[in-house]
């Protein structure tokens, strides 16, 4: 299996072998805009790393969902019982 890393710009998502990615291939990404993604993976081929990427984005999105809907509501514990008394 292969270590895969990701770049992306704007809403493309561009995926690499990571051995493939020499100095230069990484200049010439950061020229065109293109930044690194902080998620690596190891997989068979580019779709099966396509598809853990994909995993790993939808989990950390659901996560933060869950994050913000909790300081939500402690929020409006915390500071609206002030209003309260």
């Amino acid at each position: 299996m292969e270590k895969y890393v990701f770049y992306s710009k704007e809403i493309s998502v561009n995926i690499y072998p990571k051995a493939s990615v020499t100095a230069a291939e990484k200049k010439r990404l950061s020229e065109e805009g293109f930044q690194k993604i902080g998620f690596e993976t190891h997989a068979k081929d580019e779709a099966e790393a396509m598809e853990q990427y994909l995993t790993h984005f939808k989990e950390n999105t659901e996560a933060l969902e869950d994050y913000a809907k909790d300081i939500a509501f402690s929020s409006l514990i915390f500071n609206g019982g002030r209003f309260l008394f």
